[in-house]
């Protein structure tokens, strides 16, 4: 008869776990963690004569054999498996040493296995394995998580993040360059607290900082979520510090990001600074910008010190309109003839054609802005000064609104003295006001045109030398509106001056005194002349002459 034996096999480490924090030897030019594995057997011979007896074991030992690529190899030969063979003898144990190391790996979470299988090496001869005896043993050795005694990581993450959107102080402050009571009017003057995009700003920077005041936190990962306006551009490390930080994106959620913080674990005590960039998108605007950044872990962080694992920005915008508003008129100016013969015009005086151009250069669509037109058509006393024929705007879907056009004014002129107020605008005549709402799409414009004639009925009636009438153009926000405009007074202004030269009438006693003033020194001067013997002297020469020629012609 053959003997029944039962083997009994066990593995232990040393140490009993994988410290990745301190290398302590060096394997093939690299720091590694140096490990020993004893795997030890025992023989039971179940027959009481069989005591002395022993039996030939192979056994196969193997490490990470799941996995693809091994964390652990053997010393012996750098592979992960290994196979011997040995002789034990009856109840006394055996064990072989092996040697093992640990290289940098991207998982400290799961175990290293280490698992065996042996069996008899002469099954056909000699004793027998007891049937249903186990004849492998597969056993973990963990890494260990750099916490206290009890391997219970507690870390306490900070997370502290800043925008450089500017708010309305600090764009008064920098972009405008107002005093200190200037630019705490201009931040009181909206309905709450507001932060200025510029027309030239493309991106919006948010400078993080991500502390770990706690023990090493396992599977750390950053949340990123954002507003629809934003676009996620770039996240990069700052201080060239030794944490990578990995993002990722789903499909599914485009206003969303995931971002493993130097996995598997943050250290205890570590930090990293880093900026996130986001891009505005350009086909959707929106009033408000919101960023939000949670840090969390799998480790069991307090409740008391949660609090600061997130930051939430949320600004309320304001954005910085950039128009290029510019006028033209067909007529600047124009005199009036004093000669009714040379006057070209007579009720219905010279045409004119003003236009106001508005361009969109930033990047937003500008809307909640409306365009105010004032032209002054007739004095506070009824006398027109000009007819608006046509108003026109080039743009589609534009609402505008005109008021004071259809105003029956004086047909026949009353006597009026504009010498005093020789510059008529919106606030000293009555006037054509238009109102447009302005919505322009980025690189569109609007061009608003006004047609119409000089009044010259009333304007030859008019007392005057030079007359001035300005037409006003002003950008106004509507309430709500989310723009604002650099200008402090965003207006342009086209003025026509007209000149009317008095004709000159002197007096007739004028002309008569001259007259005789003039024959009475003529007649002064031909007395004094003759007095002098001025005209004696001369007949006396022509008889001297004459004597002379008498002489020479005997």
């Amino acid at each position: 008869s053959r003997s029944v034996v039962q083997i009994n096999a066990s593995i232990r480490f040393e140490p009993s776990k994988i410290n990745i924090f301190t290398k302590d030897c060096k394997r093939n030019g690299k720091d590694a963690t140096c490990m020993t594995a004893f795997v030890c057997f025992t023989a039971v011979f179940l027959s009481a004569h069989f005591q002395t007896a022993s039996v030939a074991l192979r056994y196969n030992a193997t490490m990470d054999e799941r996995r693809y690529t091994p964390r652990a190899h053997l010393d012996e030969s750098g592979e992960r498996q290994v196979q011997k063979g040995l002789v034990l003898l009856a109840g006394q144990e055996h064990c072989d040493i092996l040697q093992f190391h640990v290289l940098d790996t991207a998982d400290y979470v799961k175990p290293v296995t280490f698992s065996i299988d042996y069996e008899l090496e002469h099954p056909e001869n000699g004793p027998m394995l007891d049937d249903g005896w186990p004849t492998s043993l597969k056993v973990s050795v963990p890494f260990w998580n750099g916490c206290n005694e009890d391997e219970h990581c507690v870390p306490d993450l900070v997370l502290d993040a800043r925008s450089d959107v500017p708010s309305a102080m600090d764009y008064c402050r920098r972009a405008l360059r107002g005093a200190p009571l200037d630019c705490s009017a201009f931040s009181l003057s909206f309905d709450t607290s507001v932060f200025i995009i510029e027309s030239s700003r493309r991106r919006v920077a948010v400078e993080a900082v991500l502390e770990n005041r706690g023990e090493n936190a396992y599977s750390t990962v950053l949340n990123i979520s954002f507003s629809r306006n934003l676009q996620f551009a770039s996240l990069i490390p700052k201080d060239d510090m030794d944490i990578n930080i990995d993002c990722m994106t789903e499909d599914k959620h485009p206003n969303k990001k995931v971002c493993n913080v130097s996995y598997p674990f943050f250290r205890a005590k570590a930090k990293v600074a880093f900026r996130l960039d986001f891009e505005f998108n350009k086909a959707i605007f929106l009033q408000n910008m919101e960023i939000y950044l949670v840090a969390n872990s799998d480790s069991e962080e307090k409740e008391s010190t949660k609090e600061d694992n997130f930051a939430h920005l949320n600004f309320h915008l304001k954005y910085e309109a950039d128009l290029l508003f510019t006028r033209a008129s067909s007529l600047d100016y124009y005199e009036i003839r004093s000669n009714s013969s040379l006057e070209r015009y007579d009720s219905i005086g010279p045409p004119f054609h003003c236009t106001f151009k508005l361009q969109n250069l930033g990047f937003f669509p500008v809307e909640g802005v409306t365009i105010k037109l004032t032209m002054p058509v007739a004095t506070r006393a009824g006398n027109r000064l000009l007819l608006l024929t046509e108003f026109l705007v080039d743009q589609e879907n534009t609402t505008c609104n005109i008021w004071g056009n259809t105003t029956d004014y004086r047909r026949t002129p009353a006597e009026e003295d504009l010498s005093r107020t020789p510059h008529l605008n919106h606030s000293n005549s009555d006037v054509v006001s238009i109102d447009c709402n302005v919505k322009l799409a980025p690189n569109e414009e609007m061009n608003l045109h006004l047609r119409g004639n000089l009044w010259m009925k009333s304007l030859k009636a008019l007392k005057f030398k030079s007359l001035k009438v300005t037409t006003t153009a002003t950008l106004q926000r509507r309430f709500g509106s989310p723009f604002i405009f650099r200008e402090e007074d965003p207006s342009r202004q086209i003025t026509f001056e007209i000149s009317k030269p008095e004709e000159s009438q002197i007096p007739i006693w004028i002309i008569l005194g001259s007259t005789l003033g003039g024959l009475l020194l003529l007649a002064l001067l031909v007395l004094v002349l003759w007095k002098l013997g001025f005209f004696k002297s001369g007949s006396r020469r022509r008889a001297a002459e004459r004597e002379r020629s008498i002489q020479g012609l005997e």
